[in-house]
C-alpha cells in the first residue's frame, strides 16, 4: 500500500522532528550533576600532528559525524582530551549563505565510514537531487590538515570533477544514503528511492553492494526489496544482524510500507562481481502497523533478529521483536509507568546482547536517551546525568537524533539538533561524547559518567562553516596507532 495522506502530514512533522532534509526546494552551558561532570570539547589541539586521521598513541577513537544540512563531515578525536581534528567540506554545489536551501543547492552528505585507508561519503542530492552518489576521499588528501582545519571542497573537487585524489561513484539511485561497510572492502547500500518531500513514498527500494576500487555500473549490484513477500517501499534505517565488520544479514526499516525487511547476503560478498553478490542474496519482509505510524529504526538483538521501533506523536512508541524469518512480536507494554510521556524515539543501538539492552534517542515531548530492555522490550529508564546537555549556551533546546557506541559499549556519541524546522536554525546542534556507567543495567539504570559536548566553543553564527544543523549520521571509529 502507498503512504496515506493523513499519515503523510503525521510522518511530514516527524520528518523535520528526526532532523531529516526536509527542505522547501530539498532540503535543523556546560552542567554538572551529581551523577556526571561535563566538559568541553577543546578548540583543535590533543599533541596530535598534522593529518585528519593521523594515530601517534597505541590506539585512537575517532567520531565521525555528517552534518547532513551543512554539507560537511567532522572529525573529533575521543581520548583524554577530546578535540577537533577537523573538517571536510563537501558544499560541492556551492551556497555562500551557508543555508542550502535554494534549488538544489543542497549536497546531503549522509552514511559514511572510515576504511582501507578512504573516508567514504554517501552524498545523497551530488550531482543532482534525484541522483546521490558514493564518494571517495583518500586519507593522504588529508595528511598535512593541522588539527582543528578545514579542508575546503577546493582541495578535493574543481567544480566540475574530484581532484587530488578524490573520486566519485554515480550511485544514479534517489536517496541512496544509508550504509552498512562490510570487511571485503565493499559497502552495502540501502536506497530510500523516493521524495521525502511528498507525501506518499510508493516506490519500492533496494539494497545496492557497491566496490569502490571497480567503475560505473559495473560496480554496484542491485537487490529488489520490493521483490519481497512483503514490499519494502521508503528504506530508511539499516543495521547489521549479526557480525558487524562482514555482516551476513541486514536490516531495514521500511517507512512507506510500515515493514521490516531482513536480506541474507552471500558469505562470499567480496568474491565476484557486486551483480553476482546480489543475485546471490535472499530476503523476506513482514508488515507492522500502519496509520500514523513511522518505522524508521532497527537494532540488532544479539540473537540473530532485530528491535524495530515505530513512532507517533498522538499515543506511545511500538516495540517489536523481529526474527530473521520475518516473524513480528509486539512488545506487551513498550512503556514502563515512569515513561507514559515518552513519544518520538529516533536510532537505537543495541548495549548488551545478554539482556538484551538498547539504547535509543527520545525526541519530542521528552527529551532524553532512553534505556529499552527485556525480550519483550520495555522503555524501563533513561541514561542519567544528561540534564541540561542538550541545551547549548546562548542556545535552544536541541532533541537526540543520532547515536552510536564504542566498540567497548562503555562509551556513547549522540548527535542533537532542533527538534523542528532544522534548516532555518541557527545551526546551534550538538555533538556529545558520553562515559557510560553501566553497574546497573540489571535493574535498567545507565549513567552519564562523564559528558562532553565535543561542539562547544566551536560555533560562530557568521561563518556557515561552523553551523551544526542535523548531525544526523554518527560512526566512533577506533584503530591502531601508526595509520596516517
Amino acid at each position: 500500500m502507498s503512504r496515506s495522506r493523513t499519515r503523510g502530514w503525521i510522518a511530514a512533522a516527524l520528518v523535520c522532528a528526526g532532523l531529516v532534509a526536509c527542505l522547501p526546494d530539498n532540503p535543523i552551558v556546560d552542567t554538572t550533576t551529581s551523577a556526571s561532570s561535563t566538559t568541553n570539547g577543546s578548540d583543535s589541539d590533543t599533541g596530535s600532528a598534522a593529518g585528519l586521521f593521523a594515530c601517534e598513541r597505541a590506539e585512537c577513537t575517532f567520531v565521525l559525524v555528517s552534518q547532513t544540512l551543512d554539507d560537511r563531515v567532522d572529525i573529533w578525536e575521543v581520548g583524554d582530551a577530546p578535540a577537533l581534528r577537523g573538517r571536510v567540506d563537501l558544499d560541492l554545489k556551492p551556497d555562500p549563505s551557508g543555508l542550502q536551501t535554494a534549488g538544489n543547492l543542497l549536497d546531503e552528505p549522509y552514511g559514511l565510514s572510515l576504511t582501507e585507508g578512504e573516508l567514504r561519503v554517501l552524498v545523497g542530492h551530488y550531482p543532482d537531487t534525484a541522483k546521490g552518489s558514493l564518494v571517495v576521499l583518500p586519507e593522504a588528501l588529508f595528511g598535512d590538515l593541522e588539527p582543528g582545519g578545514v579542508a575546503p571542497v577546493s582541495d578535493l573537487f574543481d567544480g566540475a570533477k574530484f581532484v587530488g585524489g578524490a573520486a566519485d561513484l554515480e550511485l544514479d539511485r534517489r536517496e541512496a544514503i544509508f550504509a552498512v561497510p562490510h570487511a571485503s572492502g565493499r559497502m552495502i547500500v540501502g536506497v530510500f528511492a523516493n521524495d521525502l518531500r511528498s507525501l506518499e513514498w510508493p516506490n519500492a527500494s533496494q539494497l545496492l553492494i557497491v566496490d569502490p576500487s571497480l567503475e560505473g555500473a559495473a560496480a554496484i549490484g542491485a537487490f529488489d526489496l520490493g521483490g519481497l513477500d512483503v514490499p519494502c517501499r521508503g528504506a530508511w534505517g539499516m543495521t547489521a544482524v549479526d557480525d558487524a565488520s562482514a555482516p551476513q544479514r541486514v536490516a531495514l526499516a521500511c517507512d512507506g510500507s510500515d515493514s521490516v525487511a531482513v536480506v541474507d547476503l552471500p558469505a562470499d560478498l567480496g568474491a565476484g562481481t557486486p551483480a553476482e553478490a546480489a543475485a546471490a542474496a535472499s530476503g523476506c519482509g513482514v508488515r507492522l502497523l500502519d496509520t500514523g505510524w513511522t518505522t524508521r529504526f532497527v537494532a540488532p538483538d544479539g540473537n540473530g533478529g532485530v528491535l524495530a521501533v515505530q513512532s507517533q506523536l498522538i499515543s506511545g512508541p511500538r516495540l517489536w521483536r523481529v526474527s530473521g524469518g520475518c516473524s513480528a512480536v509486539p512488545a506487551t507494554k513498550a512503556l514502563a509507568d515512569d515513561f507514559a510521556g515518552v513519544r518520538a524515539l529516533n536510532e537505537v543501538a543495541l548495549l548488551d546482547a545478554a539482556g538484551p539492552t538498547w539504547l535509543v534517542a527520545g525526541s519530542v515531548p521528552e527529551t532524553g536517551v532512553y534505556v529499552i530492555q527485556g525480550a519483550d522490550p520495555t522503555v524501563c529508564g533513561a541514561v542519567s546525568g544528561l540534564d541540561g546537555a542538550f541545551t547549548p549556551a546562548g542556545g535552544e533546546a536541541n532533541a537526540p537524533y543520532a547515536l552510536a557506541l564504542a566498540d567497548d559499549g562503555l562509551h556513547l556519541a549522540i548527535g542533537s539538533g532542533p527538534p523542528s524546522n532544522p534548516e532555518s536554525s541557527a545551526g546551534r546542534g550538538q555533538v556529545h561524547w558520553v562515559s557510560l556507567d553501566t553497574s546497573g543495567l540489571a535493574s535498567c539504570a545507565v549513567a552519564a559518567a562523564e559528558v562532553t559536548e565535543l561542539t562547544a566553543g566551536h560555533f560562530a553564527a557568521s561563518d556557515p562553516k561552523t553551523w551544526v544543523r542535523a548531525p544526523n549520521v554518527i560512526e566512533v571509529v577506533t584503530r591502531a596507532g601508526g595509520d596516517a
